[in-house]
């Protein structure tokens, strides 16, 4: 190409600087004035003439739009363009309007790299000159965006691209003569000289990976592909391309080691874990599925999720798998079937993930077959203690009504039939008939408030008022035991309690056991209510004087079973008293009385401070 530039020194040196750089092998004359510059075009002949005038908007004399007519009279179509200045007179509408090819403001030093690309670009439009095919390969080096060069026989680069330079960290000039790195480490890597294999005409293609250190020490890993350059039939050199896949490399590093820890997660669970696609496949098992059914890893991933189910219908799995919710987990239970024919019942956890880029179904199953067990064990337990409940309902019911009904009978004959007596030791005992009597009554009271308890366990402990229960029982006792003497030590609390509906039966089953636990004719029963250490809570005392509980029997004596000295009662009492009371969240123990007897102590938890409806008085003694 030959360039003709008319302009000023600074201008002209500034366009020349910038075309040479763009196109090496460009031939420029340069002049200041345009008459110079007709001079030129007058003397070039055809086959030396120009391709090109860029002409600043004033050239000596003359402008630039002057310079365009006197040009366009020698040849109309040879390419003119204008470089206009900041405080430039020549209008880029006045120029394109006279005829000129391209019209560039300068603002600046890098606005010249723009007069040298439209340069370019208005001479390969005009078609005056076939273009170089050499520059063409030049071009396509500078602007492709992977490490290619063209290496001599001895592994020296030619020719680099600006890419590949830059990974050097030089210039493509720098490079150009210069042993290739990559070459080297080639040939030191593999066997037989690949690369002399090239140049003997024995290989086509030579391609790979390895890790090149950079002048700068840093260490990549490039992917490479030569191939042969041959002219006329020989091996000249050899065209290298080569990229750097690094970070690439370090990607698929982190996920393969990503892949690795998950596996040796989900190997590590002792559930098993499966991925199916939405056909059913299975794609991948961990290593527990492996041990747990018995097949191997390759059988498992050859088979559907009907090969191992055997708890749903082929329809019924299908449909599980297609109609997987997007956003959520799905749970079911189902049974796996080994390989030896053992069935295992599971729970299922499933959910959609992404596995090597397609929507799957991630399934998690645990082995239920304990939890079953227990949940059918626990089924009979209950049908069994439905069974001695409705059993224990008839014995209360035997209890309470025939029994108790026939014992009331007797009392009252036994009552009738002293008066008809009239021998001492005969009245004495019709007595005793009647106050066995009495007592096999209260027996069956207590027989019925522990068939009540074991009815109703579990049932919820709701507000009682202390003075209401207390009193009805006091009354009954005194009813039943009109020769005792059962006083109140001052006034009981208006208080409320946690209790349920069988709360009186702890108050008449201690007072009962005061009045049995006496060798006094009239035995003395005290009752006294006070308020404990502990805010929320009220203690009741019963003391009586009796025989008294040896302090090795104070804990031994709430035992079922478990009967006084010479006791008249069936040791149930107490023991219903404490169950109760334990059942309230309170406390039952017993003390020594002085002189003699004991005192038996319930505390119990007060509700909402435990005040009551009524005036809160504290009590006192009379």
């Amino acid at each position: 190409m030959r360039l003709l530039v008319a302009a000023d020194s600074g201008v002209e040196a500034a366009v020349t600087e910038a075309v040479r750089r763009r196109l090496p092998r460009v031939d420029i004359e340069e002049v200041r004035t345009a008459a110079a510059g007709l001079a030129l075009l007058d003397d070039a002949d055809a086959d030396a003439g120009f391709d090109c005038v860029v002409s600043a908007d004033d050239v000596g004399a003359t402008d630039a739009l002057e310079f365009l007519a006197a040009v366009r009279k020698r040849d109309a179509a040879l390419p003119f363009l204008v470089v206009a200045g900041g405080d430039c007179e020549v209008t880029a509408s006045d120029a394109l309007d006279a005829g000129v090819t391209d019209y560039v403001r300068v603002r600046g030093p890098e606005g010249y790299d723009e007069v040298a690309a439209r340069v370019e670009r208005a001479v390969a439009a005009s078609g005056r000159r076939p273009v170089d095919p050499s520059l063409v390969y030049e071009r396509v080096f500078e602007q492709i965006l992977e490490g290619a060069c063209l290496y001599d026989r001895d592994g020296r680069f030619i020719l680099v691209s600006d890419f590949l330079a830059g990974l050097y960290g030089a210039t493509p000039a720098e490079l150009e003569g210069e042993r290739s790195r990559l070459v080297e480490t080639i040939r030191e890597e593999r066997p037989g000289d690949p690369y002399q294999r090239l140049l003997d005409g024995e290989a086509d293609s030579l391609e790979g990976e390895t890790e090149l250190v950079t002048p700068d020490g840093e260490s990549r890993i490039l992917s490479y592909r030569f191939a042969p350059l041959r002219m006329v039939g020989e091996v000249v050199g050899v065209i290298g391309v080569s990229r750097d896949v690094t970070e690439r490399q370090e990607r698929e590093q982190k996920l393969k080691r990503a892949r690795e820890e998950y596996q040796e997660l989900i190997d590590g669970m002792n559930d098993t874990v499966w991925v199916i696609d939405i056909d059913s496949h299975i794609l991948a098992v961990n290593e527990t599925a492996v041990e747990l059914l018995g097949y191997s890893r390759d059988e498992l991933l050859s088979m559907t999720v009907h090969d191992i189910d055997a708890g749903l219908s082929d329809d019924e799995a299908s449909a599980l798998v297609t109609q997987m919710p997007t956003d959520g987990t799905q749970v079911f239970e189902t049974v796996h079937r080994a390989k030896d024919g053992r069935e295992i019942p599971v729970e299922i956890s499933s959910s959609l993930v992404t596995y090597r880029g397609e929507t799957v179904v991630l399934s998690v199953a645990r082995d239920i077959t304990t939890r079953k067990r227990y949940e059918a064990e626990l089924r009979e337990q209950n049908r069994l203690l439905e069974t001695q409940r409705d059993e224990l309902g008839v014995l209360n019911q035997v209890v309470r009504h025939d029994v108790r009904n026939d014992l009331q009978l007797v009392t009252a004959y036994a009552e009738l039939l002293a008066e008809y007596v009239d021998d001492g030791d005969a009245r004495e005992y019709v007595e005793i008939v009647r106050r066995r009597a009495n007592h096999a009554v209260e027996l069956t009271k207590t027989a019925r408030d522990m068939a009540e308890m074991m009815s109703t366990r579990g049932v919820e402990t709701k507000p009682v008022p202390l003075r209401g229960v207390l009193d009805a029982e006091l009354a009954s006792v005194r009813d039943m035991a009109p020769d005792a003497n059962v006083a109140v030590d001052g006034e009981v609390p208006p208080v409320t309690v946690l209790a349920d509906d069988m709360f009186g039966s702890v108050f008449r089953n201690l007072l009962m056991n005061a009045i049995q636990h006496t060798d006094e004719d009239e035995p003395t029963v005290d009752v006294s209510v006070t308020h404990a250490e502990r805010e929320d809570r009220v203690v009741v005392r019963v003391a009586d004087d009796g025989r008294g509980v040896p302090d090795e029997r104070k804990d031994a004596i709430f035992a079922k079973d478990e009967k006084g000295l010479e006791s008249r009662g069936t040791g149930l009492g107490l023991y219903l008293v404490q169950s109760l009371v334990e059942k309230y969240g309170g406390d039952v123990w017993v003390e020594d009385n002085d002189p003699s007897g004991s005192v038996f102590a319930v505390e119990l938890r007060l509700v909402d401070g435990g005040q009551s409806d009524s005036d809160q008085s504290s009590p006192t003694r009379s």
